[in-house]
């Protein structure tokens, strides 16, 4: 090894040795980085040439993970290494599996990095995982055991957390996205549990990241941890040999504001399932609720007789709207995509439904009308008329509103009402993921006032795919305002392959009027779509 390495690699960009003796077969390798190599790890890691550290570089490959280390501290006793430039994988693996012995020793001719490794190692480190993961086959060793050996299954957790949320992911793109983050920086952590166990985590991870990386159930109720003794709050972020122990409550669930907190792509993932099943029992729960509100108000024959027809004219409804069963049908109406009107016209008729209309008053309305004034306007004297808005609250119009900025309704749109505590009443479109996170008994009709007077413009942002040519701005541009409508803010980003994404922000009052601009726009040449934000 020592001759190999005074002689350099320079003239030998494939210099190789094997050396069998008692001990085992030793096999020496060594290259010189390419310029290109060299020119992207400077950029990327923003160093001098002087940094760059593995210009030669030479790679032992020993028997067994014993010889490694004998190995390394051979290579130590001939050649000075550099300190704080030691990095031993093998005891502390990359979450990917990586292991291997680094260490950078100043030779002959300069620093040269030496990586030290199994031929196991060295298989996965050259042909990926994946190659490298036999599973046991037969004698009842399940997918934790590789290769008949348990330790050997442990090391791969990685792997099958991996395959483990490319089944949970329904956007392959965001699965892509968040196995970037994860992989990207290289960069990780290492923390130990309250029983001394380490966990590699990627650098910049909150103590949420630690608890949803132990196990999901740990993380997802989680209330604070515990850092070398220390209490610290959800988003506090961890250092290299940190204990961290995680305090929860059974009572504490996944938060939307927790999204903000971590940093893994398995925190990420696990807090966005926990948000949209809870958004599906939500939905699916307000449907069922229509529906009940429906059957006692279109249906005179009695709620026993009207339960009978609904479920007799399930699978006529199913058909009639496209969807495959019962809770896609509730999940529906819960999100807004289809009214109740028009279900409750599939099973008794239009004529039925057009008589009965909304003869039974139903009291929910002035229940929620008190709650909201009485939340609003403790005084009577500082009520204030809010018919300005356009909005009806049960039979009322002087009741205080806020539209939502994240969903913007317009007139025209099917809305729903939010009571808050002394800030009115919150109006949102159906299926808005704010709405659905409302609290049932909170949430209250609303309907849009037949005055036009009352119409009020608000902000609704377009996001139009477009060919990356000159003047297709100006032409977006024209075909909005020869509607008469104002265009509040332009934001034009260039995507690959000759496309470009504008992002508009219109002024817009009535849903008709976005239909008008949509459609004007989408007869524009080179726009390839337009969609609402």
């Amino acid at each position: 090894t020592k001759q190999m390495v005074e002689a350099g690699v320079g003239q030998h960009p494939s210099s190789a040795g094997n050396v069998n003796g008692n001990n085992g077969t030793l096999i020496i390798t060594g290259r010189t980085k390419g310029l290109y190599s060299i020119h992207t790890k400077m950029r990327r890691q923003d160093i001098e040439f002087d940094d760059v550290h593995d210009v030669m570089a030479f790679r032992i490959i020993v028997d067994d993970v014993a010889s490694c280390y004998q190995a390394l501290g051979v290579v130590h006793s001939h050649f000075k290494p550099v300190p704080g430039k030691i990095k031993d994988y093998i005891a502390l693996p990359k979450p990917n599996g990586y292991r291997s012995l680094h260490t950078t020793i100043i030779g002959p001719k300069g620093k040269l990095e030496v990586q030290i490794r199994t031929s196991d190692m060295h298989e996965v480190a050259e042909s990926g995982i994946a190659a490298h993961w036999i599973y046991k086959q037969g004698g009842g060793g399940g997918d934790n055991v590789v290769g008949g050996n348990p330790k050997e299954g442990a090391r791969y957790e990685w792997l099958r957390e991996l395959v483990q949320e490319v089944r949970r992911q329904s956007d392959p793109m965001e699965f892509v996205k968040s196995v970037k983050e994860d992989l990207g920086t290289g960069k990780e952590v290492f923390v130990f549990s309250p029983k001394g166990d380490l966990y590699a985590l990627a650098r910049g991870s909150s103590v949420l990241d630690f608890a949803f990386k132990v196990h999901s159930q740990l993380g997802s109720h989680c209330v604070g941890a515990k850092v070398n003794g220390k209490q610290v709050t959800l988003r506090h972020l961890i250092k290299n040999g940190d204990t961290v122990e995680i305090l929860t409550s059974n009572h504490q669930t996944p938060k939307r504001e927790w999204l903000k907190y971590v940093r893994t792509s398995k925190a990420k993932n696990r807090i966005r399932s926990w948000l949209k099943r809870r958004q599906r029992e939500r939905s699916i729960f307000a449907g069922k609720k229509m529906i009940e509100q429906g059957l006692k108000e279109y249906n005179t024959r009695g709620e026993d007789s009207a339960r009978k027809e609904y479920q007799r004219k399930m699978g006529h409804l199913l058909t009639t709207f496209k969807l495959k069963d019962e809770d896609r049908l509730l999940m529906a109406l819960g999100y807004g995509q289809i009214t109740l009107e028009s279900v409750m016209i599939e099973i008794f008729g239009a004529a039925a439904v057009k008589t009965q209309g909304k003869a039974n008053k139903r009291e929910k309305d002035d229940q929620f009308v008190l709650l909201a004034k009485r939340s609003i306007y403790p005084d009577a004297s500082h009520q204030t008329s809010s018919n300005l808005n356009g909005i009806v609250v049960g039979q009322e119009r002087n009741i205080m509103l806020k539209f939502c900025k994240n969903c913007n309704p317009l007139k025209g749109e099917k809305i729903r009402g939010v009571v808050t505590q002394g800030k009115g009443v919150n109006i949102h479109r159906l299926g808005c993921k704010y709405l659905l996170e409302a609290d049932d008994e909170r949430i209250v009709d609303v309907q849009w006032d037949d005055d036009e007077a009352n119409v009020r413009l608000r902000p609704v942002r377009l996001h139009v795919l477009c060919e990356d040519t000159p003047g297709v701005l100006a032409d977006m541009s024209r075909a909005i305002s020869s509607l008469g409508i104002n265009i509040g803010n332009v934001n034009l980003r260039r995507l690959p392959n000759g496309r470009g994404l504008a992002k508009l922000e219109v002024m817009l009052g009535k849903l008709e009027d976005l239909d008008r601009v949509m459609s004007h726009l989408r007869k524009e040449e080179g726009i390839l779509s337009v969609s609402r934000r």
